[in-house]
Parts: structure tokens; sequence; C-alpha cells
């Protein structure tokens, strides 16, 4: 018998006629051969207790019930197969995976074939994770955990830690099995949540964290963005089941995307099989929008003052850690890669940092302008090249420059300073000209060698009787070096001096402006300033 064979008239059938629900239901089996968000479901109130040997008799198919959907009409369409002739689907697309979620379960018209789920529906206190894994103080994790996660990381005891505690680590749901004495224990404080002291380390996300030097961030690592920070909530979002951890996989690699006790594709009819999957998932997408929490206004010189606002944000982040925040408590927008091998910020004052632990590359096809108010700094590691090919004809497809004219004067390098023009150089100073090098001093015209190692000049003259001039030894210092490691207690180990006052590096940053907003100021970050900063 086929899935989508009709459902026979029987004791439940009959209840359904007299009372077509709302009914709660658990899911049985997530599979659907059409791919069209099909449920199998136990119903207790129409099966009676759930028995698998018994399952053809005690599931029933609901359809999916979406809060939006649709697709353009067909009869506006015609056996024309171009793709302005053919129908376009949109809406809104969630189904639940795994085994025995909750869902809430009608039957239009008293017919049980004709049944849809509604929604899920939350079991008590499962609701810490959602929608941004938020990281706890009361965690616990194995002997290994511990000791990478407190000695590694110095987090100390947990025991005595916040919500909002830096030491909080991003945490899974209580394992009720092992805290079933707390079940009962309700929320009886909007700010603490009673349900349960302590859940275990959410691993792959604090792995994540660690890997991209987040884990300390409370503002681009960890989160307090859950539905159990208080209530009532002022978190919203939605996240993701994430995938099948195949490491806790008991037999089959085959359900991929599927949870429990899974049959075959003849369910719920002819022979069924039952596959031992894994019980568990890595985390996966989330967006968050958290309109924050306020905080409580003190009392300051007898009048009330205004409250501030904290984790005020939106917050897209995929399971491997890629994210886009958009932060409003602290004003800034956060970029970063799944690594944190690169990532860009944006912040309240205007500054934009980047951090690429490879290349920065950027092409135009047309002018590259950069302008800077106050100082340009540029430094690298090994060389500066710096090279104008004088290709812009229009012969030339690889360098063509749009709107470019021909006959000018192409391949010029020219550098002007309203004041000194200063160049120190380490070894030898060499000028190469294909024609001539004309110099010009609106005074005098000062060369000097260290004669006390033998320094001569030699000119390509042939009088070698003019009177010289005695020239000042003058010797230029090097350009001022700066400590870009931050103050002791946060020092950035991917750190190292510069010319410049400001150098994006690696997570943890130390130097990000909302951690150190009266360092990053223009008057601290201005290199021809004193060294004044910690």
């Amino acid at each position: 018998m086929a899935l989508n064979t009709r459902v026979q008239p029987n004791d439940a059938q009959r209840k359904i006629k007299t009372f077509p629900g709302p009914y709660i239901g658990y899911v049985k089996n997530p599979t659907d051969v059409n791919r069209m968000g099909r449920l199998f479901v136990h119903i207790p109130d129409l099966h009676g207790d759930f028995e698998e040997a018994n399952i053809q008799t005690q599931t029933v198919p609901v359809s999916y019930c979406s809060p939006f959907a649709g697709q353009t009409p067909l009869s506006a369409t015609n056996n024309n197969r171009e793709f302005n002739n053919t129908q376009k689907s949109y809406g809104f697309w969630m189904i639940p995976p795994d085994i025995d979620t909750k869902v809430l379960v009608m039957f239009a018209n008293g017919d049980i074939n004709s049944g849809y789920w509604l929604g899920c529906v939350y079991e008590d206190f499962m609701n810490h994770m959602t929608p941004g894994v938020a990281a706890s103080g009361k965690f616990i994790g194995n002997a290994e955990q511990n000791k990478r996660y407190f000695e590694d990381l110095k987090y100390g005891d947990n025991e005595n830690t916040d919500e909002d505690d830096p030491t909080a680590l991003p945490v899974a749901e209580a394992q009720r099995r092992a805290e079933s004495s707390n079940v009962s224990r309700l929320n009886t404080k909007p700010s603490v949540d009673n349900a349960y002291r302590y859940r275990p380390v959410h691993v792959p996300a604090t792995e994540t964290l660690i890997n991209q030097g987040l884990i300390t961030d409370t503002v681009r690592g960890t989160t307090s963005s859950s539905a159990r920070r208080e209530t009532p909530s002022q978190v919203f979002g939605i996240s993701t089941p994430g995938p099948v951890d195949f490491e806790a996989l008991t037999n089959s690699r085959d359900a991929i995307n599927r949870h429990g006790k899974i049959y075959n594709n003849t369910f719920p009819f002819d022979e069924f099989d039952f596959r031992s999957v894994a019980q568990s998932r890595l985390g996966g997408q989330s967006f968050v929008m958290d309109d924050g929490t306020p905080a409580i206004a003190e009392i300051v010189a007898g009048k009330k003052a205004v409250g501030s606002i904290s984790n005020e944000l939106i917050r897209l982040r995929t399971r491997s850690g890629a994210q886009l925040l958009l932060h409003n408590s602290e004003s800034l927008v956060y970029i970063t890669n799944n690594d944190g091998t690169a990532w860009i910020e944006f912040t309240a004052d205007g500054k934009i940092d980047i951090y690429s632990k490879d290349s920065v590359s950027v092409h135009t096809e047309n002018d590259f302008n950069f302008r800077a108010e106050r100082d340009i700094n540029m430094e690298a590691g090994r060389n500066v090249n710096i090279k104008a090919t004088g290709q812009n004809t229009t012969d030339n497809d690889i360098n063509h420059l749009v709107n470019s004219d021909p006959t000018t004067t192409t391949g010029r390098v020219r550098i002007e300073s309203s004041a000194n023009y200063e160049l120190v150089i380490g070894a030898n100073g060499l000028i190469k000209a294909g024609t001539d090098i004309k110099t010009f001093a609106g005074n005098d015209f000062l060369v000097n060698t260290d004669t006390s190692n033998g320094g001569e000049i030699h000119f390509n003259t042939e009088n070698t009787d003019l009177p010289g001039k005695e020239v000042l030894s003058t010797v230029l210092s090097n350009l001022e070096t700066y400590d870009n490691a931050g103050v002791s207690a946060t020092r950035d180990p991917n750190a190292r001096e510069s010319i410049m006052k400001r150098v994006p590096t690696a997570e943890p940053y130390a130097e990000h402006e909302n951690k150190r907003k009266n360092k990053t100021t223009p008057t601290a970050t201005d290199r021809e300033l004193p060294e004044d900063r910690f």
C-alpha cells in the first residue's frame, strides 16, 4: 500500500468526526516521500499508548499547514515550458525532523484524511538554545573539556558565575533524565532560570568560538539571546536543528538528516525497519532579533536616570561561526568568516577595521581614490611595490581603461609634499632614470657622505677643482613605531610593533572600539602625537 493511500475509518475516525481537534500529537516519522512536509503522528487521545509493533494503526498522516505559502495561479499558464509560463512558488518552510517532537493537529471537516499539523509545542524548559545557543556561567563538561576551558582559557571556577559573566560558555539543554527532580521547579523570578542549575557545554559552538578567538567576547562571540533569559521574552528569532552528529551514530549513516527510530520508505504500511541513529545534532543556523535587556534606572542626584539597554542586536550566524552582527547597543556592525581568518567591523565613531590572514585584493575598472584628511600610513612586513604601468591604450583588452585618453602621459608616479620630504633607506639607495634626472633646490643643495668610513662623493664631471661647500651631517631618524598589543591584562598575542597606532589582528583583538573607547579616539590614534595610550 502506498503512502498516499487514505486511512480507513476506525475508532479514531469516529472520534474525529465528533471532535476534529486540536489534538496533541508526537511525530513518529518525519519522512514524506512526496516532500510536502507531511508528518506521521501518534495522537494519545486517539490511539492510546504508543507501541512500535502496532505502528501502522497508531499513527496518522497529517499535512503541513504553513503560516505563509503560495504560488502563481495555474489558470494563467499553458503547456508552454518556458520560464515565464510556469508557476512560481514562495512561502515559509520549516519541518521538524526529529522523532517525538510534539505538534498540534487538527482535522478539517472531521475527516481523518484531512489532517493538518498547525505548529510545534515546546517541551517544558527545553528552550534555552532557542534561538541563539546562549551562553551560561552554569555549565558542565568532562575532565578534558574542563582542563581546556578552565585552565587554558583561565575561566576558573564556574560555581559562582552569572549568566552574563564573560566566563560563560555556550550550553545545550539540560539533561532531563539526570535532573528529573528539577523538572517541577518553576521559574519564579524573571531574571533567574530556576528550571535547571547546570547545562552541558555545547561543544561544537564552544570550539568554534575558541577557534575564532571570540570565546571571551560577549559582544561578537558568546550571546545571551535565549528564550529563557527573561519573561516576557525580548528575544525573537529562528534556529535550525543542524546536521546529525555522526560521532553519536550507533548504526547506520544512511539517515543523513533524521533522528531516533526511522522507518523505511514503505512506512507505515508493509514491513518496517528500525534504524537506530544519532541522538544528537551539531547545532544549526540562527537568525536572532534581540530587543535587549533594559537596565534598571538608577537614582542620580535625586533624579531618576534613564536606564540603558544592552544586548540589543540582530545576528545572523551559521553553525560554523560565520556571522553578520548588527549590534545596536554597541553601535557596531561586525562580519566574520567561519574560522575568524577574516573580519571587518564598522564602529560607532566611524572606524572601519579590517583583518585578513591572507590577502586583501581590490580591483577597479576605473580610478581608485584614497584620501585621508589626516595621515596616510602604509607599512609592509616585506616590500612595498608601487608601479604605474602606463597601459591605458585602447588596443589592450586586459588593461584597457574606460574613457582614457591614449594621448595623455601615462606610467608616471608623482609625489608632492607641501613641507618636508624625507626618505630613509636602510641599505643602498638606488635611482635609475631612462633619460634625465633633474633636481632643483630653492635654496642650498647639500650632498654629504660619511668620510670616516672612507666614503667619497663621485660626480661624472671634468672639472675637479671646483671649490666645495661644507655640508652639515644631518641624519634622519627612522619612523616611530608603536606597540599595538593592548594593555597587559588583554595583550593581543598576534600584535606587533608598527608605524601605525591601530592595526587590526586576528581575534581576540584587544583594540575593538567598544572595549577601549578612550584609547581609540582620533587623538589616541594620531601617530604624530607622543605615545601616551596606556
